[in-house]
């Protein structure tokens, strides 16, 4: 007897469009005619999961859900799961939280399941969320729950809700698991608590590549001296006779890069030619384009830069801004525009680069090209790409145009009101720069060095003694 019926029909008939679901569709009709009755429901799960699986849209999936509820399916767990996950899948959070409010129930495999279809949709936030409530139903905890819940909290900066993950953990021991412990590695040191990501890594009793790595990473990103502590790692994993992938050598990359270790970072680059990792990855040879130029061996850098096969607008960034950092605004200039004509679309920080370099050159036509270019485009530019224009326009003796720039910005930080109150000093309009800095109080923003050394040459240009000898910050508040 075939058991297809006319709402699944429909579907095909609608869909005859779609391949890939007309063909699941057709397996279907087939799977559930040569089924006995006995097993009939669980082929019908099975290829309702299928179809779920390879849903092209959103249309697609309603249909479906109809189907589902058609034979009755609308209670099943398996199917349920499958359903939910890809309604996350399209971005439907609110049909997709139905489906699990009304399958809910105390197996754990499928609560992971949900935490996992979630994280891969990007709701973070959701999976934050379902995660308390299974620790309220006190069902239990696994790794999986606990590892796809700090990935979240590392997503969203959730600090202190990861710690209370780690508390989790602890007590269902399973801080023990390498895939939690690199978990908790990796939250630990993206907020800079270096030391609480090393205890994390040392209660991990089995440590793989993965685990190695997450800590290399970790003293990667907090830099200063921990960076040091990166290779230290790496010596430790290799008399664990471990073999670094390719994120282990990019991690060492950028701890030399941030160590000025040009000795180290050729160590690194020699393995990997040898090992044959990272030939063509974009990113190895990015970081090590950083690496080399923070190093000062800037002919190594353009060597590099040279052979990519395809060069993106993040490696183009790394040499442009190299150039800028070791005083070579002209070859940065020249960069930018070989970048524009190889047909690369210039991001923000290409385009502040750009703007800086012609700053440095004092070349008010490239500046005020670049410029022309991102009101055609319609960029929005950011604050470090408008206090670079300001930057550019007041070094070009263009006063009128900085001020204008400046006046419009609606958000403003330290480094913005420096670059005016330089701007207006270079000019010689020294009381613009005090009446500036009054404005910067005003809005609370507090100086830094920089700040201090224009108001007191500003005080010089005045002559005003009283104000080169008192406290600026104090001062400049009783004019307000």
């Amino acid at each position: 007897m075939n058991v297809l019926s006319s709402g699944v029909r429909s579907v095909l008939h609608k869909t005859h469009k779609i391949p890939c679901l007309k063909a699941h569709f057709q397996c279907f009709c087939h799977s559930t005619r040569e089924a006995g009755s006995h097993s009939q429901a669980s082929y019908i799960s099975e290829n309702f999961a299928s179809c779920l699986e390879n849903c092209p849209d959103f249309l697609s999936l309603r249909k479906l859900h109809a189907c589902i509820f058609a034979y009755g399916l609308g209670n099943s767990i398996f199917v349920g799961s499958k359903l939910l996950n890809c309604y996350a899948k399209f971005g439907l959070l609110a049909e997709s939280r139905w489906v699990f409010d009304r399958i809910i129930n105390d197996k754990l495999s499928l609560w992971n399941s949900i935490l996992v279809g979630y994280f891969r949709s990007g709701y973070f936030d959701e999976v934050l969320r379902r995660y308390s409530s299974l620790r309220e139903r006190k069902i239990g905890l696994d790794s999986s729950g606990i590892t796809f819940g700090l990935k979240s909290c590392v997503e969203l900066g959730s600090l202190e809700f990861g710690r209370g993950i780690h508390v989790d953990a602890f007590k269902f021991g399973l801080s023990r698991d390498r895939f939690v412990g690199s978990s908790l590695i990796g939250l630990y040191a993206k907020h800079g608590d270096i030391e609480d990501a090393s205890k994390a890594f040392d209660e991990i009793s089995e440590r793989d590549v993965v685990v190695y790595t997450s800590m290399i990473t970790g003293y990667a990103q907090v830099g200063d001296h921990c960076a040091y502590e990166a290779f230290v790692v790496a010596r430790d994993m290799q008399k664990e006779q471990l073999d670094p992938n390719r994120v282990t050598l990019v991690s060492l990359v950028q701890a030399a890069a941030q160590l000025e270790a040009l000795e180290e970072g050729r160590l690194v680059h020699g393995y990997a030619i040898r090992r044959g990792i990272g030939c063509s990855d974009e990113v190895f040879e990015t970081s090590l384009m950083d690496m080399y130029i923070k190093c000062g061996a800037t002919r190594m850098a353009s060597c590099i830069f040279g052979k990519m096969n395809a060069r993106t607008v993040m490696s183009w960034n790394v040499v442009i801004a190299g150039h800028l950092q070791m005083g070579q605004p002209l070859e940065a200039l020249d960069l930018f525009y070989l970048m524009v004509q190889d047909n690369t679309v210039p991001d923000l920080i290409t385009l502040a680069n750009g703007i800086l370099s012609c700053a440095s050159l004092e070349y008010l036509r490239g500046g005020k090209s670049i410029h022309s270019y991102t009101i055609r485009a319609g960029v929005q530019l950011d604050l470090v790409a408008t206090t670079a224009l300001i930057d550019m326009y007041s070094k070009c003796n263009d006063l009128i145009q900085a001020r204008e720039l400046f006046d419009r910005m609606e958000e403003r930080d330290v480094i913005s009101f420096n670059v005016m109150m330089a701007g207006f000093l270079q000019n010689g309009f020294a009381y613009l720069a005090i009446d500036t800095y009054c404005k910067m109080a005003g809005a609370g923003i507090r100086p830094n060095p920089g700040t201090i050394l224009i108001i007191l040459s500003a005080s010089s240009d005045l002559k005003d003694i009283r104000l080169g000898r008192w406290d600026p910050w104090t001062y400049i508040k009783t004019w307000v």
